[in-house]
């Protein structure tokens, strides 16, 4: 079995997709590059004044969003029901449904490359005795998101599944009010929890299995487990994009207000400034009194280079085609453009059922239960309306399938034009639809037959009646 040792990528990879996404950290002057010739004066005065166009944010929610547009189709069976019926509804225990804890941990990992999911539960101490009160007190397992930057080592095997973790768990506080650095670790059988690097509690838990899963945004190689972000470059761009902007800003209020310049030879201590004058010798220089300002061409220079810079980031992303800064092209050349970013979200979309399943299923280890669970995302991310769909459905229908595909039909239709329906009410129409279309399907005679004593009717003289 091929194993992997976990090394995390430089810290300020991950700082910086945060960063980007959220408009913080260092676009609040961090990132802006000084001048060789930028007194430290005029350096702060440009950080303060600097405004980051946060295109990068649009970017990844686009990426991220049509995933979610529609809540999932998920079904599921076994002794385990009951408690993952309550864990879809509450992930993490603070409320979280499915829905939204699946989003923001596809949102993670799309901007740090891959997150781990962690599925804990409480200690055997603290359980109560029963299901019911189980359910009732919200004491069963929970899942949280472990961004990357916070995994202190990891082993992982070639399919993907972690061996073993060790990762830094929230800052907490003691007793006496300070900070401990809390440190958790998992293998296949055992679990310790270190506090400022001393071992406080320890045991096994009796999976077999590491209780955390590992969700790449996207293919990553065999036995990979810290991927470079997929969106890496285009936070590059839009770093580059702040420096542009914060140069643009500075020629902008230098032509705003220009400096007056006039001849004086008792200037001796000059400080240039909108609100100050430039003195020169009149005996030596021949200029009449006026304004200067920097050259108009560097600012066009950098509007086109901007402007440049923002097609880039969307077209690396594969999103030219939503925005209005590219120039017109063919409708096939759009079409095929849609076709690829298409793919791009079916597969981001097929890694979310695979995580979320395989969250579950560890829900389910915890318990000693069994469960059979499917999440069917979209695979189709066209622009259409509940209308459009109902018809292309009733054409399906129109077709005389199977009652099972006419079931898989009408489950698409109800995760479409039902979302909110309860999991019990969404059974029991599925379980209705089936014995309709079981029951139609026998309750008709073989085409030229009739069944056993089925009088013939006149002028149907050449069919005869079945026989007994």
């Amino acid at each position: 079995m091929s194993e992997k040792q976990f090394e995390a990528c430089e810290g300020n990879v991950y700082r910086l997709m945060r960063d980007a996404y959220y408009g913080d950290g260092g676009f609040k002057g961090g990132y802006l590059i000084k001048h060789k010739r930028e007194v430290l004066e005029n350096y702060q005065d440009r950080q303060h004044i600097a405004y980051y166009m946060n295109y990068f944010a649009s970017i990844v929610n686009a990426l991220v969003d049509p995933v979610f547009k529609r809540s999932p189709l998920r079904d599921w069976k076994g002794s385990a029901s009951t408690i993952i019926e309550a864990f879809v509804k509450d992930v993490d225990g603070t409320g979280t449904d499915m829905d939204a804890f699946m989003k923001q941990a596809a949102l993670s990992a799309k901007l740090y490359g891959a997150v781990f999911l962690v599925v804990e539960n409480f200690q055997s101490m603290d359980l109560p005795p029963t299901m019911g009160q189980a359910l009732q007190e919200r004491k069963f397992p929970y899942a949280y998101t472990l961004d990357p930057d916070r995994v202190e080592s990891c082993t992982i095997d070639k399919n993907g599944r972690v061996l073993s973790i060790k990762f830094r768990d929230m800052a907490v506080a003691s007793t006496r009010g300070e900070q401990l650095e809390r440190t958790v670790y998992f293998d296949e059988q055992h679990w310790s929890i270190l506090e400022n690097g001393v071992q406080v509690s320890a045991g096994e838990h009796n999976l077999g299995e590491v209780p955390v899963v590992f969700f790449p945004s996207q293919k990553v190689k065999s036995g990979e487990i810290n991927p470079t972000p997929e969106l890496y470059p285009v936070a590059g761009i839009a770093k580059s994009l702040y420096n542009h902007c914060s140069w643009l800003t500075e020629i902008l209020r230098n032509q705003t207000f220009p400096v007056l310049t006039f001849p004086s030879k008792e200037a001796t201590d000059l400080v240039i400034g909108s609100n100050n004058a430039l003195c020169y010798d009149g005996d030596t220089v021949k200029f009449q009194p006026g304004f200067i300002s920097p050259p108009s061409d560097s600012a066009q220079m950098l509007q086109s280079q901007i402007k440049m810079l923002i097609e880039e980031m969307y077209r690396m992303a594969g999103l030219s085609f939503v925005t209005g800064t590219r120039q017109e092209s063919s409708g096939i050349a759009r079409q095929w453009e849609f076709e690829r970013t298409n793919q791009r979200l079916s597969e981001f979309a097929m890694r979310c059922s695979m995580t979320e399943r395989k969250m579950v299923l560890k829900v389910a280890r915890w318990m000693s239960l069994d469960i059979d669970y499917t999440a069917t995302y979209s695979s189709d991310f066209g622009v259409t309306d509940i209308s459009t769909e109902l018809k292309n459905a009733q054409a399906v229908l129109d077709m005389d399938l199977s009652p099972e595909l006419r079931v898989e039909v009408a489950k698409q239709v109800m995760g479409s034009y039902l979302p909110d329906l309860s999991a019990e009410r969404f059974d029991e129409i599925v379980g209705s639809i089936g014995e309709d279309g079981l029951e139609s399907e026998y309750s008709e005679p073989p085409a030229g037959k009739r069944p056993a004593g089925f009088d013939v009717a006149p002028g149907e003289e050449g069919m005869e009646p079945d026989k007994e």
